[in-house]
Parts: C-alpha cells; sequence; structure tokens
C-alpha cells in the first residue's frame, strides 16, 4: 500500500488523533468518549453544553462511534431553533443517541427508525433510562420502509454505514477463516448501495424547505456514489450537497472477529481507493485514517413546489 498520498487536512489536531488511537487501542470494545460503568452495564456520552446522556450497553447494537459524536456535536451546535421546533427524523438509530440528543436540545417531534428491531427496542430503553418517559415515536423498517405513509419531514438525520459493498474474494476470507461472526457484513458495508437508495427516496419524505444532515465516510467513495446518484436524473437531479464539516478519524475496530480481518480489509480498501476515489492516508506507523464528512441535503429551487 505504498504510495497512499496525504489528504490534505489529516494533520489537524493530530495530537488528538493520536490520543484517541491510543485509547481505542487499550479499550478496543470502548471509543475513547464513553466512559463505561461495565457492573451496571451502561455507559455515558457527553457532547457539550451539560448534555450528557446515558446509554445502555447490549450485545447486537452498536455502541456509539468516534462518527456518532462528530454528528452529534454538529447537531448541537448546527440545528437552528426553527429546526428543532420542526419534524425531525432519526434514521438508522441504533442506539437512539441522536434523537435523544434532539429530545435534551428541546425537539418535541421527534421519529427514530431502524431495521434492527432489537435495536429499536434498545433505543426505547434508553430513552427511559435518560427521560423517566416515552415521547419519541420508535418504528422498525429498512430507511424509510415502516414510517407512517405520507409523513413528511423538516429535518433528517442519517449515519449510514460507511463502506462500500465488499468483493466475493473478502466474503470468502471471512468465511473460511470464521473473521467477522462478532458484526455481519451488513452492519459495516453496503453502504453505497443503502445511500443510493436513501438518497432517491428522500425527496418523497422530505419537506420541501427541509434539509437532511448526513454522516459521510469517504471509504465508502464519496465521489463515486454521487455520480451514480446524479447519473439517474438526466434532466438533473432533485437533491444538490454542500459539505458542512469534516473530521479525519482513525480507523477503529469495534469487534475482535474485525480486527483479524484488518489485512483483508487494507486489501480491499486500496482497491476502493483506486477503482472508486475511496480517500484515506496512512501515516509513519502505518495507522490508516478517514474522513468523516457532514453533508447536507436539500431539494434543488427548482424542484420545490
Amino acid at each position: 500500500m505504498s504510495g497512499v498520498s496525504e489528504m490534505i487536512g489529516v494533520s489537524d489536531k493530530s495530537w488528538l488523533i493520536d490520543l484517541l488511537s491510543s485509547v481505542a487501542t487499550s479499550r478496543p470494545n470502548l471509543v475513547p468518549e464513553i466512559a463505561a460503568n461495565n457492573d451496571q452495564h451502561i455507559y455515558s456520552t457527553y457532547f457539550g453544553l451539560g448534555h450528557q446522556l446515558k446509554l445502555h450497553d447490549r450485545p447486537g447494537v452498536f455502541k456509539v462511534s468516534l462518527a456518532g459524536m462528530a454528528l452529534g456535536s454538529y447537531l448541537l451546535k448546527g440545528l437552528t431553533h426553527d429546526e428543532l421546533t420542526g419534524r425531525l427524523l432519526d434514521l438508522g438509530t441504533g442506539s437512539g443517541i441522536l434523537a435523544l440528543l434532539l429530545r435534551s436540545l428541546g425537539a418535541n417531534d421527534i421519529t427514530a427508525s431502524d431495521v434492527s428491531t432489537s435495536a429499536v427496542g434498545l433505543a426505547l430503553e434508553n430513552e427511559i433510562l435518560n427521560f423517566r418517559g416515552s415521547r419519541i415515536r420508535f418504528f422498525s423498517g429498512d430507511l424509510f420502509v415502516g414510517l407512517p405513509e405520507g409523513d413528511r419531514y423538516d429535518t433528517v438525520i442519517f449515519n449510514p454505514p460507511g463502506w462500500r459493498a465488499p468483493s466475493e474474494k473478502f466474503l470468502d476470507r471471512l468465511r473460511r477463516n470464521g473473521d467477522g461472526v462478532d458484526m455481519t457484513p451488513e452492519t459495516m458495508f453496503y453502504g453505497d448501495a443503502v445511500l443510493l437508495r436513501f438518497l432517491k427516496d428522500l425527496p418523497d419524505r422530505m419537506n420541501r424547505t427541509g434539509r437532511a444532515i448526513v454522516g459521510l465516510n469517504s471509504l465508502v467513495g464519496i465521489r463515486d456514489v454521487l455520480a451514480r446518484y446524479k447519473a439517474f436524473y438526466p434532466a438533473g437531479a432533485p437533491l444538490q450537497f454542500q459539505l458542512l464539516e469534516r473530521h479525519s478519524l482513525p480507523l477503529l475496530f469495534y469487534s475482535p472477529g474485525w480486527k483479524r480481518a484488518e489485512p483483508s480489509l487494507r486489501e480491499e480498501f486500496e482497491e476502493w481507493r483506486d477503482s472508486y476515489g475511496a480517500a484515506y492516508t496512512i501515516d509513519g506507523q502505518g495507522r490508516l485514517y478517514w474522513s468523516y464528512e457532514v453533508v447536507e441535503c436539500r431539494c434543488v429551487p427548482t424542484a420545490l413546489g
């Protein structure tokens, strides 16, 4: 993998990235922002301005990742009062952390959904843990499937799978060696296909003057995905995109199985870089950093009405 050029900006706050990487290595199942209470199986997250949330730690549901913390940080500073008083949707809610943060920020009209029924059940428990009552409307379904028919939202929040569809060679390696069995490929891969379905369905479920806030992983090949999306609309795509902020984050492994698969993963990433424009860099110690990009999606003015 020699010859990988450095991504501009990857050295920003490099002292912080080094700290996060070392902490994550010593405690591989915990992201650095999370203080775990192993006795009660509850951990806490802190976003700033006093917004601290507790979460149950359960097998089969992601703990909050560095990317989730970054997206939550943007919501804290980037959502306006009008947006918080509108209709909000958190897709792929997982533990429910972003929906809970929205409630902590004062939002009242919150819908959250996840394809995993166990994740939805845990998210409901987490709401009761933090607020001693249920106000968020939780649903189970794939993207917009399962939500009330015809409902539109002013703000849609989505943190999709970060990696592209894996090659058959990589999947064969997982099957042969038993790697990744503690976290199925669907939890991390196929982000390009999921994003395309989301973008095509979004205009029908978002109010025309609203916006979607999406967290994109540079390993998915962002430029390739957006080009494929625009190719569906020869006369002009109904959505436009704007980069709101970007973070360089270290590649972390949230399960032993995926850590064992690291050599094959790096081969996969190299192929994505060469074929699909996936972006990442590797430092002098061999650590891989990727770009987490908070992107705004809005309907183009000509698509309004």
